[in-house]
């Protein structure tokens, strides 16, 4: 907030003050619609019928000091921004995290639970979870449901996704302790992108943590948020490793804090080779070993990862890969909201999931040969590319397209230059093909991961009961497209609602449909499942392991439940 004092006492603001006191409008604004939003939380707690009012006041109150407080004040006022951003984050969010008796993921119960068995002695990876059940209200519509009809129901992220909740649970914090633990850690986030963050882009940081789908999803089950402040770190001034610029401590925090990432989740993988490159890239720049600085960095990243990792796999070496590798080993069903929601949605009918990781990895390579080959433009913006890697495969959760944001703006305002160092024209058409044969390839592998269904499926009946309170048993028509002996496994998705468990054949028999033949079935609901509302689309999904694939119908829209005049 710029601007400077006349004679008068008024201030006169230039375009480069309106414009960031027009920025820093936007954070207290976003402090008021939180507290106009908090007036639907008075149910889980009646103090928001205060905080709700008091948000809002405090929002308005910011605005005007925004556009009244002189020059003097700005740095003041730019941290009090801060405080009461966080300040609005916690009394938005924890009472209701108070007050809830359930997590919201299973990713969550799975984490609490794999923290009391560690704390008892147990392998949480030697175990089955499904006892976490009991931390989930109506299990069923949180599992993530296995390719084969199944759903997960172990540790299936690396140590680090429990082992630091551990202190937590041990200083006696029990109820709902992942949540706490994932709210702490986006609020630290925002902590230290205001640190590092210069003075013209302080806006950035509470405004994130205000207004932002990731403070509602770290709130409220979203376990990404433990590995999103140690992706900063290892963001912030990474390249200190090999120009040795900055404090020597600041040189080791960065690929150890990328080894702590690494440790709670496999998302945090996708950037190691981005790091190598860049790092080795440096190294070459500023006639330092390649090699030697390489293999040097990589070993930090290596160090807290092995710590945290090692003791469960010498305690089970199999139950560790087998949690770990989980996504590999049983495919999950195809969800999300990257590319494989044009199937989910209705307008394609089929996922093969084996095309569409094959052109997230071709997908890997078009944008590491781009970073590599193009470095100067990429040094500081490589990390807001890498979700295009992780929108292709079919599952492709919203958060995964998210979590590097906070990391990819730390990289971006404080990577303080690039290598001015000009394309050698006799190796461009070399770098472009390195690029433009893998994206070219990646069109192709999602045409074929999109096409071709290996069935198709004709809803013939579906109805309703209890008044429109549940789904009735349906009659669908399967034709096997393929070659071989289909076995599907049958759900329904409704809406934007997480489904609810697979179908069952009446009678309880396994349902198989021959190869290039047609099965007309009746098939059950899950207990209870709820039906759409009026004019509510829905669709039916098969997912079949053998071969690999997904279908789906059209949408269809539910007639169901208008009250007849």
């Amino acid at each position: 907030m710029n601007g400077q004092w006349d004679n008068n006492g008024s201030v006169e603001l230039d375009r480069l003050s309106v414009l960031s006191r027009s920025l820093w409008t936007f954070v207290w604004f976003a402090m008021a619609s939180v507290g106009t939003n908090s007036f639907g939380s008075w149910a889980s707690w009646t103090g928001f019928n205060v905080i709700g009012p008091l948000l809002t006041l405090v929002g308005v109150a910011g605005i005007v000091a925004v556009w009244t407080v002189p020059p003097s004040r700005q740095v003041a006022l730019e941290r009090t921004s801060l405080v009461a951003a966080i300040g609005t984050v916690l009394v938005a969010n924890g009472p209701v995290i108070a007050a809830s008796n359930y997590f919201n993921t299973d990713a969550a119960a799975f984490n609490q639970r794999a923290t009391e068995l560690l704390i008892r002695g147990i392998n949480p990876y030697s175990v089955i979870l499904t006892p976490a059940h009991l931390l989930l209200r109506h299990a069923n519509n949180y599992w993530t449901y296995l390719m084969n009809g199944g759903h997960v129901d172990r540790v299936s992220y690396p140590a680090g996704s429990f082992l630091l909740q551990a202190p937590l649970q041990l200083l006696g914090l029990h109820h709902l302790g992942t949540d706490w633990l994932d709210l702490i850690a986006w609020l630290v986030a925002g902590v230290i992108l205001f640190a590092v963050s210069p003075a013209y882009a302080k806006w950035v940081a509470p405004l994130l943590i205000l207004a932002t789908e990731l403070t509602y999803t770290a709130a409220h089950g979203g376990t990404d948020a433990l590995f999103v402040p140690f992706m900063m770190l290892a963001a912030l001034r990474w390249d200190d490793f090999v120009t040795k610029s900055g404090p020597k401590w600041t040189r080791w925090l960065g690929p150890v804090a990328l080894g702590v990432a690494c440790s709670i989740k496999q998302t945090p993988w996708f950037a190691v080779p981005f790091f190598i490159a860049g790092i080795a890239m440096e190294a070459g720049n500023h006639d330092a070993p390649i090699l030697r600085t390489t293999l040097r960095y990589l070993g930090l990243v290596a160090l807290p990862f092995v710590a945290l990792n090692l003791p469960f796999f010498i305690w089970s070496p199999s139950a560790w890969l087998r949690g770990v590798l989980l996504p590999i080993a049983q495919p999950l069903v195809p969800d999300g909201q990257g590319l494989v929601s044009t199937v989910t949605h209705g307008l394609f009918h089929s996922v093969h999931p084996l095309y569409l990781l094959l052109a997230a990895l071709l997908a890997f390579v078009s944008l590491l040969a781009a970073f590599i080959g193009w470095y100067p433009v990429f040094k500081r913006a490589w990390m807001f590319a890498v979700p295009i890697v992780l929108y292709l495969p079919s599952r492709s959760l919203s958060s995964y397209l998210v979590d590097f944001i906070p990391a990819a703006f730390v990289m971006v305002l404080t990577t303080k230059g690039t290598p001015a160092i000009a394309v050698e024209t006799e190796h461009i058409k070399l770098k472009r093909a390195f690029v433009f044969v893998p994206a070219g390839l990646v069109i192709v592998c999602c045409v074929l991961g999109l096409s071709d269904p290996a069935l198709t499926i004709q809803v013939d009946h579906y109805g309703s009961s209890h008044y429109n309170l549940y789904i009735d048993q349906m009659t669908l028509t399967f034709t096997n497209n393929t070659n071989a002996t289909v076995t599907p496994h049958v759900m329904i998705v409704v809406g934007a609602n997480h489904p609810t468990g697979f179908w069952s054949l009446a009678g309880g028999n396994t349902l198989r449909i021959p190869p290039r033949s047609t099965r007309t079935v009746v098939m059950q609901p899950p207990r209870y499942m709820g039906s759409p509302k009026f004019r509510e689309s829905w669709l039916v999904e098969a997912f079949a392991t053998s071969p690999s694939s997904m279908s789906t119908t059209s949408a269809y829209v539910w007639p169901f439940g208008k009250k007849q005049s």
